[in-house]
């Protein structure tokens, strides 16, 4: 009978030094994803060709643009973010956008903003608009003769 009774006292002490090593082994490890920032382009109204989008397939498109000029300069989400660096680029293809089209006759328009966003993994926890973009490129006159 005492043989026995050790036998289950090892039996228990095993079990219970398993038992730590398993729950003790993931409390190292930050099991949550990292926090990162990322940049997205918001569009409020689409991109527009005398206020249709029939003609829209003939120009570059703002939105896509901005997009790739965003990737361009901040190609990973990291947990710093580069506001400067990404509102630079998008405020020099805004201006090079503009100088394209301007005085060729057709009226484009699109509003479209950009965000920060604060993900956790794929999920975005917080966004922020940090600024707005008014593409309004040779609008009509207005008729003054009242």
């Amino acid at each position: 009978m005492k043989y026995h009774f050790n036998t289950h006292r090892l039996l228990l002490l095993s079990l219970t030094i398993i038992m730590a090593t398993v729950m003790l082994s993931s409390c190292g490890k930050d099991d949550e994803p990292t926090s990162t920032i990322d940049y997205y382009i918001e569009v409020e109204e689409q991109f527009l060709v005398n206020g249709a989008v029939d003609h829209t397939d003939r120009y570059y498109s703002p939105v896509t643009m901005m997009k790739e000029v965003i990737r361009n300069v901040y190609p990973e989400p990291n947990a710093i973010g580069d506001d400067d660096a990404v509102i630079k680029a998008c405020d020099e293809l805004q201006e090079r956008y503009i100088s394209m089209y301007k005085n060729k006759g057709e009226h484009l328009t699109c509003l479209m903003h950009l965000v920060r966003a604060h993900k956790s993994g794929d999920i975005v926890k917080e966004s922020e608009r940090i600024k707005t973009y008014n593409i309004d490129i040779n609008p009509p006159e207005e008729d003054t003769t009242d």
